[in-house]
């Protein structure tokens, strides 16, 4: 069994948040959320509702600009690919160091000494 999305209507996200649904429509042409529809129902993922939620907080609680907001969600996105690819490489390299630490490798049985 495949497990669904839950999606909230657009309307009800717009109802929730005090908004017209015309502002959440703004915000999908600018590429600052991305709507999806499960049948005849359009509405957001609980993930983009939360974003949702930090733009307008952004707006209303730090009277910044939907330019800006815009700025700052590019620089968290880029943020947190940036600590995935970390995670990723961390995970790479704890495991060559893990695969080379089970071979019979000596560290000192190449190296030249003048003594």
């Amino acid at each position: 069994m495949i497990p669904t999305i839950r999606i909230i209507p657009r309307d009800v996200v717009a109802e929730k948040l005090a908004i017209a649904p015309a502002v959440l429509i703004r915000y999908e042409d600018r590429g600052l959320v991305h709507a999806v529809r499960e049948g005849d129902v359009e509405g957001y993922s609980p993930t983009e509702v939360r974003r949702i939620w930090t733009i307008l907080s952004f707006q209303r609680d730090l009277g910044i600009n939907l330019a800006g907001v815009e700025t700052i969600l590019k620089l968290r996105d880029q943020m947190a690919q940036v600590h995935r690819r970390l995670d990723s490489f961390t995970r790479e390299l704890r495991d060559l160091i893990e695969r080379d630490s089970g071979s019979d490798f000596d560290s000192g049985s190449d190296v030249e000494t003048d003594a």
